[in-house]
């Protein structure tokens, strides 16, 4: 059971007395839900959790996550995060109306760090469909946390949003410099417009002299029209770190042929791809 699960790991790092005070909050609201000490618990998480704690999942309990929700991690989560959706899942059990009044109540009102637990929340809340627009609503924002919280690590923009929202939020990504490699289903999800757009992004920070994330050709791998031959061909030219591991990684991924030209320019790391010594994911963690 999720829930259970997710206080198990809770409590590998918290106090005692909190995950006490948190398991109380948690029957209480099952066996009688009341929206005014509901909202009095979730702003309370800041009164019994060390707000400068970092939780302490092991690697197996990070696979039973990924396993009940492909993509659902509540790896660099601290204590505050996931009390708080330990609390909102028992929202998720309440009838649609409850549900909803209460989640939209919060979101009016939460927070920095309350919206991160929100926003973190939603693979494992109810009526998805409904909680769309709050999440692109939510990407709108400059601050990063609250970013981050929608698009990385979360499986539910890859699951529910149109090919328009999904591309927004990885250029973005850009934009305000957040990892690529962890948003989850930037494979799947990658479409002709959004490689067209990096392209187009690549040559706007090339002639204003700026700098291009290698994570930008992720995207463009499986879609090598005229234009991204050429730009991958400039890429393996380029002598900024991880630039030509981008283009070995897009090289190593054509069976088209369409790039054999530059095949010898990162010829050096297209060993490191076939034995998984490189991948997108490594030169993620490495930039």
């Amino acid at each position: 059971m999720m829930l259970e699960k997710l206080i198990s790991i809770l409590e590998k790092s918290a106090a005692a007395e909190a995950v006490s005070w948190l398991r109380e909050t948690v029957a209480s609201q099952r066996a009688e839900f009341q929206q005014r000490p509901f909202y009095y618990a979730f702003s309370g998480v800041s009164r019994h959790f060390d707000k400068k704690a970092g939780i302490e999942p092991t690697t197996d309990d990070l696979a039973e996550l990924e396993k009940e929700i492909a993509g659902f991690t509540v790896k660099h989560w601290d204590e505050f995060r996931l009390a708080r959706v330990i609390l909102l899942i028992v929202l998720g059990e309440q009838e649609k109306s409850t549900f909803q009044e209460t989640l939209d109540a919060l979101l009016n009102t939460a927070d920095l760090r309350e919206q991160t637990a929100i926003f973190s929340a939603y693979p494992l809340l109810p009526h998805q469909e409904d909680l769309i627009e709050s999440a692109i609503d939510g990407l709108r924002t400059n601050i990063v946390d609250i970013y981050d919280a929608i698009a990385l690590d979360n499986p539910f923009p890859s699951q529910h949003f149109s090919d328009e929202a999904w591309n927004q939020m990885v250029l973005k990504a850009l934009f305000i410099d957040r990892p690529l490699y962890r948003i989850y289903g930037i494979d799947y999800r990658a479409n002709l417009p959004l490689a067209e757009a990096m392209s187009n992004l690549a040559h706007e920070r090339w002639a204003a002299g700026r700098w291009v994330s290698p994570e930008l050709w992720r995207s463009c791998a499986n879609f090598l029209t005229e234009q991204i031959v050429e730009d991958v061909a400039r890429v393996a030219d380029t002598e900024e770190p991880g630039q030509k591991e981008a283009a070995a990684l897009i090289v190593a991924n054509d069976d088209e042929g369409k790039l054999d030209h530059i095949r010898d320019k990162v010829k050096t790391f297209l060993d490191d791809v076939a034995d998984s010594r490189l991948t997108w994911n490594s030169l993620g963690e490495q930039l």
